[in-house]
């Protein structure tokens, strides 16, 4: 009877450590997220804080601020930000990189604040940051506080099983940038955002550079323009050498930075005009929609920018579920004409 009850007793303190080790596992991923979210926070706590000394830094680390190298102290967010909030971060454990997205307060402003970071233990070894103060920092549209109100689509917890894999994730991220990459096809009700807020374009305007979109289907918003559709343009903007390994595969999200060029062209559908940034890809259908409107004569006494080469750094993330792209964000920051980035060697 005592073998016996030491047999019950043995298999039961077995069973209870399997039990335990399983629940370990199943928060490893847990504790490593917010290990990682944790250094994140430090960093924009001591920009917030005007303390750089106060980031966890490696002891020999990489930065940049708006594509410009420089050591955190001589950043210009450390000497202007009051406040850095509504964060959030996409994470990836097995690159041990992040992106953050959040809200920095300079005075009474709100600054859109984006970046990468990579870890290296319990520091930071990698950091790029890019802070966009108007609609002309990033191109077009523009919304400082727009990490406070992120659509339901970027928030919604979803299941293990509604989640795509990190093969598909990745697959997804390298079409971003790559047209002969097959791309997720997107959901219903899914649009298009952009450096903070849903993208808005001019009904007549969108008719001329979406050819065969029927404009009346679409979502009108309330300053009357028509929210673009979440899906891959055939004609979309190439970069064979865009980042693409940045995967969070707890929210299912595919990332990829890349290098865009193309044109600042002025935007006569407003009253004052003002401008938009069209890469080369897209540029002809834009051209001749432009050319059409200044033949008009219509817009002939109304100031507007001369076009202008430059260049864009651009962050386009895709969030995936149940199947279909639900989510699609564009966070751009525009450099002068033939830039690159200093993070990707021998960018043309």
């Amino acid at each position: 009877m005592r073998r016996a009850g030491r047999s019950a007793r043995t298999l039961a303190a077995g069973g209870l450590f399997i039990l335990a080790s399983s629940l370990c596992a199943a928060q490893q991923p847990a504790m490593e997220r917010a290990r990682m979210a944790a250094l994140a926070d430090r960093l924009l706590d001591s920009m917030a804080g005007h303390d750089a000394a106060k980031a966890p830094l490696a002891s020999e680390y990489a930065a940049t601020e708006n594509g410009q190298p420089a050591a955190l102290p001589m950043m210009v967010l450390w000497r202007t930000a009051s406040s850095v909030d509504h964060r959030y971060y996409i994470i990836d454990p097995t690159t041990q990189q992040i992106l953050l997205i959040a809200r920095a307060r300079e005075g009474d402003l709100d600054t859109l604040l984006f970046g990468r970071l990579k870890l290296s233990g319990n520091t930071l070894s990698e950091i790029e940051l890019y802070a966009d103060r108007s609609r002309g920092n990033g191109g077009f549209m523009f919304d400082g506080s727009g990490p406070a109100h992120l659509p339901d689509a970027w928030t919604r917890a979803i299941t293990a099983q509604q989640r795509a894999t990190r093969a598909q994730l990745q697959q997804e991220a390298r079409s971003i940038f790559d047209p002969s990459v097959p791309a997720t096809a997107g959901g219903e009700g899914c649009m298009l955002m952009e450096n903070g807020r849903i993208v808005g374009e001019n009904p007549e305007v969108l008719k001329h550079i979406m050819e065969g979109v029927d404009v009346a289907k679409l979502p009108h918003l309330e300053d009357g323009s028509v929210a673009i559709p979440c899906g891959a343009s055939p004609e979309r903007p190439t970069d064979q050498q865009a980042r693409s390994d940045l995967i969070d595969e707890e929210r299912s999200i595919a990332v990829s930075i890349a290098v865009v060029h193309g044109m600042v062209e002025p935007y006569l559908a407003t009253t004052p005009t003002v401008s938009a940034y069209v890469p080369f890809a897209m540029l002809k259908p834009y051209a001749s929609m432009l050319a059409g409107q200044q033949a008009s004569g219509k817009f002939s006494a109304v100031p507007a920018l001369k076009p202008m080469e430059g260049s864009i750094l651009v962050v386009e993330i895709h969030r995936i579920f149940d199947g279909k792209l639900q989510g699609m964000m564009m966070l751009q920051n525009i450099a002068p004409i033939g830039a690159g980035t200093p993070w990707v060697q021998n960018h043309p």
